[in-house]
């Protein structure tokens, strides 16, 4: 039997607004399924106080240290060996472009100390929030944070970055969908909900979007010969189902 790389994608749980129950969710299972590799897949941090268009509104006056604290905790806990940043984390290099020399000085600093400490927690590769170097690829499945919005945005993504037969995971959608894909050699891809408060998210309260969000992550295997497995973990009403085991099964020629 091939030896199974087991993984879990886990994404959106967005500093300091991260939703305790969904966070306990994933740290029990990965204490039950046992990962060989975890993928922070981006919005580790919210930094809502340095979204694009900012002004004199609550959010633009609110301080980062909760969040940097909370969002550090997570990596603290979770140790992720890599992290894909998100749009959220990229607001630290938008925030370069321009303004103010002591904003811009505040995000590479801040930029600095959340990288050094993802390192320290054991995260090996940090990739940018940037469609074509924001790939990550463990045998035939490509993990991305996300850069498509919309009710096709999964299909849109498992097309473009799905190898042949393989699958595509992505975060950023905070919605739950697993899709088989309709292209040569078929594939799959899959939206891994989010890990954070939806009903404290105020920005989201007018987008129809958001009533689809679900909370969870994505779990799976790759094998040495290149064939993969992969599922949602998510909530349920008001409980979290998954099985902890795995079993493979290889019938014998007659």
């Amino acid at each position: 039997m091939s030896k199974l790389t087991k993984f879990i994608y886990a994404s959106d749980n967005h500093g300091d607004m991260g939703d305790p129950e969904a966070l306990a969710a994933l740290y029990e299972f990965t204490k039950d399924f046992k990962p060989d590799i975890r993928i922070a897949g981006g919005d580790q941090y919210d930094f809502r106080s340095l979204r694009r268009g900012v002004g004199t509104d609550k959010e633009s006056a609110e301080s980062l240290q909760s969040d940097i604290d909370e969002g550090k905790q997570f990596f603290d806990r979770w140790r992720p060996n890599v992290w894909l940043w998100g749009n959220h984390e990229h607001r630290l290099d938008a925030a370069q472009g321009a303004g103010s020399a002591l904003v811009r000085d505040y995000c590479q600093g801040v930029k600095d100390h959340v990288n050094a400490h993802a390192r320290k927690c054991g995260a090996k590769v940090i990739l940018p929030y940037h469609a074509d170097k924001g790939v990550y690829r463990l045998g035939p499945v490509a993990m991305i944070h996300g850069y498509a919005h919309g009710t096709n945005a999964t299909v849109v993504q498992g097309l473009h970055y799905s190898p042949y037969g393989g699958a595509l995971i992505h975060g950023h959608t905070h919605n739950l969908a697993s899709i088989a894909l309709t292209k040569h050699g078929g594939g799959n891809a899959f939206s891994a909900g989010c890990l954070c408060r939806k009903e404290d998210m105020t920005y989201s309260a007018q987008r129809l979007a958001s009533a689809r969000w679900g909370s969870g992550f994505v779990a799976g295997f790759v094998t040495a010969g290149g064939n993969y497995k992969a599922w949602l973990v998510h909530k349920m009403g008001d409980q979290w189902i998954w099985t902890k085991d795995l079993k493979t099964f290889s019938p014998k020629s007659k």
